[in-house]
C-alpha cells in the first residue's frame, strides 16, 4: 500500500526574532520514515466490497517518489503555515481480508486460499492551517491553531488465490485487481509550540497536535522532538504520528503512519 500521508505541521518552523511586527518566513523540505498500517475497503462496479489489511510496513521498502515541504508565514501574533507531502508506493505487504456475500456481510478469505496479495498507493496531503500566538513566555510559547487538512488517495490491490473462492453468496476469482480513488477533507484544531532547553534559545523541543473531523470520522496528529537554532536555519529532529479512522463503504477504513522526521528549516 502506500503511504501516504501527508503530514503537516511537525512544530513551529519560527526562530526568536527582535523584532516580531515585521514579516518573517520559513521554508523547510523534509523526511519523514513512517511505518504504515491499515485497512483498505474497495467497492469494485458490480457490487460489494473486498477488504484488505496493510502493513506494518517501512514506506522505504516500495517508495517510489516523494515530495515533502512545509512553510509559514507570520507577522506579529499571527502565522500562516502549510505543509505539502506526495508520495508513491508499490507492492505493499497486504492481507486479503474478506469480500461481501449474498446478505452483504463480509465472508472471511483464509489465508491458505490467499496465495499472493499486493497493493499499491500513489497519495498526497496538503494542510492549511492558521495560529495565534497566545502565550510567549522566555521560556516557551502556545499556539492554539484551526485549519484544514485535505487527503487525496489513489489505491490498488491485486490478488491470486489457490482456487476461484465461494463461500456464503461470495464469490472472488482466482486472479484480479481492483482500484479506487478517495479524496478526505477533515477540519481540524490543535495547539503547538516550543520549549526552549536553556537560556540561549539554541536548543528547543518543538511540539504540534491537532484533532479533526469532515470526511473521516476523526484525524490526530502529534509529533514531539529536539532542535537546533543555527545561523542559517534550524535542525530539526522529530517523531510524528497521523491517523485517520473511517468507516462504512469508504476506500480508507483505518490508516495509521508513526516515524521519524527530519528537516531543515530556513529562515528569511
Amino acid at each position: 500500500m502506500f503511504a501516504i500521508l501527508l503530514a503537516l505541521a511537525a512544530g513551529p518552523l519560527r526562530a526568536a526574532s527582535p523584532d516580531p511586527d515585521a514579516w518573517q518566513f520559513a521554508i523547510a523540505p523534509y523526511l519523514w520514515f513512517p511505518n504504515v498500517s491499515g485497512a483498505l475497503r474497495f467497492s469494485p462496479p458490480g457490487g460489494g466490497n473486498i477488504d484488505v489489511g496493510t502493513g506494518p510496513d517501512s514506506y522505504l521498502q516500495n517508495l517510489q517518489f516523494l515530495f515533502m515541504l512545509q512553510a509559514e508565514a507570520s507577522k506579529g501574533n499571527w502565522t500562516v503555515f502549510a505543509d505539502a507531502i506526495y508520495l508513491d508506493f508499490s507492492q505493499q505487504q497486504t492481507n486479503l481480508k474478506s469480500v461481501s456475500g449474498g446478505n452483504g456481510a463480509p465472508v472471511f478469505v483464509p489465508r491458505d486460499v490467499a496465495t499472493e496479495s499486493s497493493s499499491g498507493m500513489s497519495g498526497a496531503l496538503f494542510q492549511l492551517a492558521t495560529a495565534y500566538t497566545a502565550i510567549r513566555a522566555p521560556g516557551w510559547t502556545v499556539e492554539p491553531f484551526g485549519g484544514i487538512r485535505y487527503l487525496n488517495i489513489s489505491a490498488h490491490a491485486n490478488w491470486t488465490l489457490s482456487a476461484t473462492f465461494t463461500d456464503q453468496g461470495a464469490t472472488l476469482a482466482r486472479q484480479g485487481s481492483v482500484s479506487q480513488t478517495a479524496n478526505i477533507v477533515d477540519a481540524i484544531i490543535g495547539v503547538r509550540g516550543r520549549i526552549n532547553l536553556g537560556s540561549s534559545g539554541k536548543w528547543y523541543v518543538p511540539y504540534y497536535a491537532d484533532i479533526g473531523t469532515g470526511t473521516s470520522a476523526y484525524t490526530l496528529q502529534a509529533s514531539a522532538g529536539l532542535s537546533y537554532a543555527a545561523g542559517w536555519g534550524d535542525i530539526q529532529l522529530s517523531y510524528r504520528y497521523l491517523t485517520y479512522e473511517m468507516g462504512g463503504s469508504e476506500l480508507v477504513q483505518r490508516l495509521t503512519f508513526k516515524g521519524p522526521m527530519l528537516s531543515a528549516v530556513f529562515h528569511f
